[in-house]
């Protein structure tokens, strides 16, 4: 009796032992879900090329520092200057023909001008003259038939007052050609302004070609450190190919994935202190964004937890700029500190 009853005692002992160690696993897993971890990650971007070329010079390598306005690369300027020689002669050209078009518009213009004038006041003169030879012709024409003045008396008035209608005549065709010539004017006009847009167009490529001979000097945009290397010195590049990934060390985060049960601890502007995995550097970050779109379910619903709906997340970037961190290092949420 006393041998079962110890066999007893035992087997409870044992059954505690047991529910305490599962309560103590369930006591870790829950403080481990508690935990909130981030991923670190930097600003960094792919230096591309603007012009299509040979690469004839790579100055830096992976792990070298750069200041902004540093040249990276030197692409074969070669073809761009023949363009631009080319490019300044057609201007040359072109501007001598808008000097020439203009010249000849402007005494086009001051010879039409006089021709109109001239040819005004001779049919102004013709027109007098046909009004007086015509009173004259009218007048002698009533005293013929009168028998008052002879035929040969009339006849010359008769032929005065007909030179005086083809004498107007004459002054009207002279006025014509006079206005005709103003139209030429309007032509050449016209020309010199086509020739001006030529010009201008050929201004506008010479300056493209420029900008191409400027990104032919591959600089760097800001203060970094290059991260990775795409080209060879004498590769063949086209437009837009990357050359390098340049990283701004002073420009990183730490990204948290919250779950939306505990995003209400968390607001804009709020200072947080991050751990890394060494459980020695420590950094200071201020959230400077979260997220309005979830990203994913942190937890899914399952019939143990008795949940009948998934838990999901909500990105919270914790702006730090540290020298400390790198990419891709994972930091903790220091609660409390």
């Amino acid at each position: 009796m006393f041998i079962e009853k110890k066999k007893w005692v035992a087997g409870l002992l044992l059954a505690l032992a047991v529910v305490c160690l599962a309560s103590g696993c369930s006591l870790q897993k829950e403080a481990a879900s508690d935990e909130l971890w981030g991923r670190a990650d930097a600003k960094e971007i792919d230096i591309n090329s603007k012009v299509a070329g040979r690469v004839v010079q790579l100055r830096v390598k992976e792990g070298d520092t750069v200041k902004q306005g540093d040249i990276i690369a030197y692409i074969d300027q070669r073809d761009l200057l023949a363009q631009k020689a080319q490019a300044e002669a057609n201007i040359k050209a072109l501007q001598a023909q808008v000097r020439q078009s203009g010249v000849v518009t402007d005494l086009q213009d001051s010879t039409s001008k006089s021709q109109v004038d001239t040819a005004s006041a001779g049919l102004d003169s013709a027109q007098s003259n046909l009004d007086l030879a015509e009173k004259d012709f009218n007048r002698y024409q009533e005293l013929y038939a009168q028998g008052a003045v002879s035929k040969s008396v009339f006849d010359a008035y008769k032929t005065k007052y007909e030179v005086a209608q083809s004498a107007y005549s004459q002054a009207q065709s002279s006025v014509s050609s006079a206005q005709a010539g103003l139209l030429q004017t309007d032509a050449n006009l016209a020309a010199t302004d086509a020739a001006q847009k030529k010009l201008e167009a050929a201004q506008a490529q010479l300056q493209q070609i420029e900008v191409s001979l400027d990104e032919t000097e591959i600089k760097a945009p800001f203060d970094g450190i290059i991260t990775a290397k795409y080209i060879e010195e004498g590769s063949m590049i086209s437009l837009g190919t990357p050359l390098v990934a340049l990283q701004d060390p002073n420009d990183n985060w730490v990204d948290f994935k919250i779950p939306e049960t505990k995003l209400k601890d968390f607001h804009l502007g709020q200072v947080l202190t991050l751990q890394a995995r060494d459980g020695v550097t420590r950094v200071q970050g201020t959230i400077t964004d979260i997220s309005q779109k979830s990203e994913f379910a942190t937890q899914r619903a399952t019939s143990e937890r008795g949940n009948d709906t998934d838990i999901i997340s909500f990105n919270v970037k914790v702006q730090v700029n540290s020298d400390a961190l790198r990419p891709g290092m994972r930091f903790q949420y220091m609660a409390g500190d």
